[in-house]
């Protein structure tokens, strides 16, 4: 039995506060109503608080009243996780007797046992009642769904007449529900019954009546989905009659108008709209994913096992067997590859798990023909037949001895596996000068070897290749003495590996952005010997380009702006903006308008080429039309959108609707008039495919073939798409690779020479700081799959692609003879492709979490290779900086950006979840307006419920070892020092447990702060992990939910994730997210449409007008254009200064 606790409490509080008085006291306030009332403010919602669309309602009241106004707090009616009837004492309504005793008193004496009779139970509560549960309230749809489900049990009055007798603990055996089929039109509510295990072989049932107070909040909700099943069996019943296998496709429209139809005119029309309405949405996926196990236990019990498995919907979300997963015959776990990867990555640890499968005749002549159909970029390099130093002019290669670090060099001598040439300096003259001691001496663009570039110290392929950099000496100290030089060698420009030349060189790499491009006549001649103007970071553009500008000179926020006049002041190139300020800033009627919305304004400023930032996207929609991907995104990608204008009227300023587009504006593109033929693509590792459908909204990639070894995993990433629409394959990628070698091509096996995109994020683990050991076999084949990827690279050879992995996965100081990612770039380099890392923080892109992921994108020889994705929203105050890896220059080969101005503030846990409804103890575990808006259930026990109470809810951020310990900044932190006392601490460490979680570097169970991003989400939410537990609620005495995660990853809401909670936790956190896929997949769009020769912005503009405005003005912006040759001279000079 539990201690008696304080019941039936249902107030609303209408509080006036006076918030000047309060202000400076906010925490103080926030902890005292915290400790007053535990467990009860936890679930308030500030309603108003955060916009459905995450902007702080605060920064809209500039000029609202100041002072005191009423704050309404609900607090729920009751919140009892055990019936009363569990607590000492306990005052039943009726007299108590065993249920064999209440059926003899109650039954008539002239009941036949084969006969049916139903007693009315009140007053009831359904429980559980185990180890980890002990009597616990669980919904009635919990009820025998799997073969072994934990027993429950119910305490309640049972009446018959004017007799009533309370019982304890019967067990439930069998859970009768009524009406169905499409003859009863009335729903459940009043045909709900309970046959225990007592009367297990009789006909005696208990009718449900009403609950009791603290199973109120389970009963209704089991009502709904109790209606739920019977409309769902009603469904499948007339989609059998008409020979129609139901799917879950069918639940996204289909199924809601159905609903409508059938009851359009019936008396129960309303009765059905009130419980639709329950469910603001027409689609019902969802709701039927998170029942699935009551609905089909319905199903078959109502239908029938033959006629319930008719329909295609159970493979689909209940067995997972739509897709069959291919099983080689053989037990090989080898990782396949080709030749050539196998040759690149066998020196690594995890070589010999490594196999190679030779490519068919089929495959190989398939390949051979891709690889012919590449562009052929003539370079007319200077021919060479050295006849001695004194005929070294410009256009030649020379090799000088490498600087010794003693000399003043930045560069530090570091030797990569099989380097040949680690004590010379090679170099392509420019030009040639006599000095004062009458030497010649000679300006030059610098080679640089792969061990200059991000291939670090790892296995090059090909020993005879350089790449030509834009790094000159133009503006070094010392020059190259003729005396210095070493020899004369002979370059094969454009060249390939087959060369007959001592070396070849087809790639440039700038050294500043650390890429790989594609080497063009251009490259070969310094910007300071060029005749051509100096762009200087120019970047062209028209009157009606967007733009974000500068709010100020120091400000660190930017506005969209639309550029309509440029003029000379003082000698000084000034641009005339427009301004096209947010809408729900200056409309007071649109405060929940979403924060890329922008308004048409006659507004206009003045300010110099300094002030902007970047290129924006700005497009005019009607009122009354959806706005499209990927401007329905909030900003993501810089995509801003208007469909209302303001204007002057002589009475004031008002915004009304827009009726036509302006004609002075460029338009961002339009995406549903794209004319361009796409991508397609080829989803490796894909998931639930957050990553894959985030590449696809880019707007220029359609995938149509998709790989996972996770069979819930893939079915998910299939039930988001439109049937027939994409290919999968269900299995290992080495099963994928070996049939494709072999030429065993299929509909979910592309042939080589269809693919033009590869996409993947490789299992992360095998990096992760997370995973304590990384040296398992588990482990080593994860860090494999970096192979296997690159062997799809080079089996297809794509077009682009693109690979997504932790930042674990490039080393700094050790293991670097062992980085994998080095290797990665020595592998796609070595095939010719265009490369380039991106180290990005999803919250930079607009997700709600911080989550810092390592990108390597890719691009054809002859393809425009994209550029990084621009940042549009700010970092926290404060952040961190952030390196990966280390060049020979000491520079880090990544490091964390951090925007200096952006348009948006990062986005916070509160304003993510806006929306959600308070779950308070999440114990009902269903939630009927956001059904996956639940928590993985070991999370939720009863030890884990009473340790997640003890943590403080303020001040945000609150953990064990802040509460045990002391809080950050403490002096000393020592144990007893927080607020926990002795025996609260004592709950946290059970026998048999780990005490990392409870020391005092530990993180775990810690309380995510509303006001900052969450915390990177994992595939596993543990509030006990040492080293990622913070998924503890802010405000409630709960972990995160699924929905919770779902949004912070950037999944959309009507987005189905199939399976039971952990599932799906688990699936959100192996994604990508969102945000970042999107921002992603819009650099491809741009680098696709440049390739096709006509940018983004060009789209929407004449081109006679183009021409004209662009040979007025040529304007420098200090972003987004290309660095030029040189720029980087000032720094990781290879001279000694002179």
């Amino acid at each position: 039995m539990k201690l008696t606790a304080d019941l039936d409490l249902d107030l609303d509080l209408d509080l006036d506060l006076d918030l000047d008085a309060i202000s400076s006291k906010q925490h103080d306030t926030r902890i005292l109503a915290t400790t007053c009332l535990p467990g009860v403010l936890s679930g308030i919602d500030y309603d108003g608080s955060y916009s459905s669309h995450g902007s702080k309602d605060d920064d809209l009241e500039e000029d609202g009243p100041t002072g005191s106004y009423p704050i309404s707090v609900h607090i729920p009616e009751c919140m009892l996780i055990s019936p009363r009837s569990c607590y000492t004492p306990f005052d039943p309504p009726c007299p108590v007797a065993s249920e064999r005793d209440a059926l003899r008193i109650l039954l008539p004496q002239r009941y036949a046992k084969n006969g049916f009779l139903e007693l009315k139970l009140d007053d009831f509560a359904v429980y559980c009642d185990t180890k980890f549960r002990p009597e616990e309230m669980r919904s009635l749809s919990q009820l025998g769904t799997e073969p072994h489900s934990t027993p429950l049990f119910f305490d309640g009055m049972l009446s018959h007449g004017t007799q009533s007798l309370y019982v304890r603990r019967v067990r439930i055996h069998a859970l009768p529900i009524g009406n169905y089929g499409q003859e009863s039109r009335h729903q459940t509510r009043d045909n709900i019954w309970i046959q225990s295990e007592e009367n297990a072989t009789s006909d005696v049932f208990y009718k449900l009546g009403s609950p009791a107070p603290e199973y109120k909040r389970f009963f209704e909700l089991f009502v709904w989905v109790a209606d739920l099943a019977k409309y769902f069996v009603d469904f499948l019943t007339v989609m059998r009659a008409i020979e129609r296998p139901v799917t879950i496709h069918h639940f996204r429209r289909d199924f809601a108008a159905w609903l409508l139809a059938l009851y359009a005119k019936s008396d129960k029309i309303e009765a059905v709209k009130t419980w639709m309405c329950k469910h603001p949405r027409q689609d019902y996926r969802s709701a039927v994913n998170a029942n699935v196990d009551f609905l089909h236990k319905e199903s078959v019990g109502v239908l029938g096992e033959r006629r319930a498995y008719f329909h295609d919907l159970w493979n689909e979300v209940f067995f997972f067997q739509t897709y069959t997963p291919y099983i080689a015959r053989n037990e090989d776990k080898c990782t396949i590859v080709t030749k050539y990867i196998y040759d690149c990555f066998q020196h690594l640890p995890f070589g010999k798990r490594l196999k190679v499968v030779d490519l068919s005749a089929h495959t190989k002549r398939l390949r051979l023909e891709v690889i012919a159909q590449r562009p052929m970029l003539p370079i007319n390099g200077t021919q060479v037949t050295p006849a001695g130093h004194g005929k070294i002019g410009p256009g030649d290669t020379i090799s000088t001895a490498r600087d010794t670090v003693d000399s003043g060099t930045d560069w530090e001598k570091e030797e990569a596996k099989g380097d040949e040439y680690s004590d010379l300096w090679f170099a392509l003259v420019q030009s040639v000068s006599v000095n004062s001691d009458g030497v010649r001496v000679f300006e030059v663009i610098w080679y640089y070897r792969p061990v200059d570039t991000l291939c670090g110290l790892m296995q090059y392929p090909w020993s005879n290749e350089l790449f030509l950099s834009d790094h000159c000496s133009c503006e070094e100290g010392t020059k190259i003495r003729e005396d210095e030089v070493r020899s004369v060698h002979e370059v094969d420009f454009g060249g390939t590996p087959e060369t007959t030349k001592e070396f070849f060189c087809r790639q440039s790499y700038l050294s500043d952005d650390k890429i790989w491009v594609t080497l063009t006549q251009s490259h070969l001649t310094c910007r300071h010997n060029n005749d051509a103007p100096i762009p200087d970071g120019a970047e062209e553009y028209c009157l009606g380009d967007t733009v974000l500008v500068k709010s100020g000179r120091n400000s660190n926020v930017c506005h969209p702006c639309e550029i309509i006049e440029t003029k000379q002041e003082n000698g000084r190139l000034r641009f005339v903006f427009r301004k096209l300020p947010i809408r729900h800033a200056v409309d007071l009627t649109a405060r929940n308008a979403p924060p890329n919305e922008v308004v048409y304004t006659d507004e206009i400023v003045k300010s110099g080429p300094s002030s902007i930032v970047s290129r924006c996207h700005v497009r005019w929609f009607p009122q009354t039309r959806p706005v499209p991907t990927p401007y329905d995104r909030d900003g993501v990608g810089a995509f801003f959108f208007l469909t209302h204008q303001k204007k002057w009227t002589g009475n004031g300023y008002i915004t009304s609707p827009l009726e036509e587009a302006p004609p002075s504006l460029n338009q961002g593109h339009d995406p549903q008039q794209d004319s361009k033929p796409k991508l397609r693509g080829l989803d490796l590792f894909c998931g639930g495919g957050n990553f894959g459908r985030g590449l696809e909204e880019g707007g220029s990639v359609t995938m149509k073939w998709a790989n996972d070894v996770n069979s819930k995993a893939l079915h998910t990433y299939m039930a988001n798409t439109e049937p027939g629409q994409i290919y999968p394959f269900l299995g290992s990628i080495d099963d994928f690779q070996r049939l494709a070698f072999q030429g065993r091509f299929a509909d979910n096996i592309p042939q080589v020479g269809e693919v033009d995109f590869i996409s993947g994020g490789s299992p992360c683990p095998g990096f992760s700081q997370l995973t304590n050991d990384k040296e398992t076999d588990a482990q080593r084949k994860n860090q494999s799959l970096v192979a296997a990827f690159a062997s799809c690279v080079d089996l297809y050879r794509p077009k682009y692609g693109i690979l997504e992995n932790v930042a674990g996965i490039i080393q700094k100081h050790q293991n670097r003879g062992h980085d994998v990612f080095n290797q990665l770039m020595c592998a796609l380099v070595g095939m010719g492709y265009q490369a380039r890392l991106v180290l990005l923080d999803a919250l930079s892109c607009g997700s709600a979490q911080v989550r810092s992921r390592v990108f390597i994108i890719f691009a054809a020889p002859g393809w425009t290779l994209p550029e990084a994705p621009i940042q549009t929203h700010s970092h926290q105050p404060n952040v961190k900086n952030f390196k990966l890896g280390r060049l020979p220059t000491g520079e880090p080969m990544a490091r964390r950006e951090v925007a200096s101005c952006t348009p948006f503030s990062f986005k916070s846990a509160s304003q993510a979840a806006a929306g959600l409804p308070s779950l308070y103890d999440a114990t009902p575990d269903i939630c009927i307006a956001f059904p996956d808006h639940r928590v993985v259930s070991h999370t939720n026990t009863n030890t884990m419920r009473n340790r997640i109470r003890l943590i403080p809810k303020a001040p945000y951020g609150m953990n064990f070892s802040q509460a045990w310990y002391g809080r950050l900044g403490t002096r000393p932190r020592v144990a007893g020092r927080g607020v926990l006392t002795r025996s609260e601490r004592n709950m946290f460490s059970l026998r048999g447990e780990a005490t990392m979680s409870t020391s005092i570097q530990s993180r775990a169970y810690g309380r995510q702060p509303p006001n900052q991003p969450m915390a990177t989400i994992v595939t596993r939410a543990s509030p006990r992990d040492a080293k990622q537990g913070r998924t503890i609620h802010w405000s409630e005495d709960r972990c995160l939910s699924v929905m919770e995660a779902k949004r912070g990853q950037g999944f959309l809401d009507e987005e189905l994730l199939l399976g039971s909670a952990d599932v799906q936790y688990r699936i959100i956190g192996n994604s990508v997210a969102r945000e970042v896929s999107l921002a992603l997949g819009v650099v491809f769009a741009e680098a696709v449409m440049r390739s096709y020769g006509q940018g983004v912005e060009d789209l929407a503009v004449d081109s006679e007008d183009e021409v004209t405005i662009k040979t007025e003005m040529s304007v420098p912006t200090t972003l987004g254009a290309t660095r030029q040759q040189g720029e980087n001279n000032g720094r990781n000079k290879r001279r000694r200064a002179g």
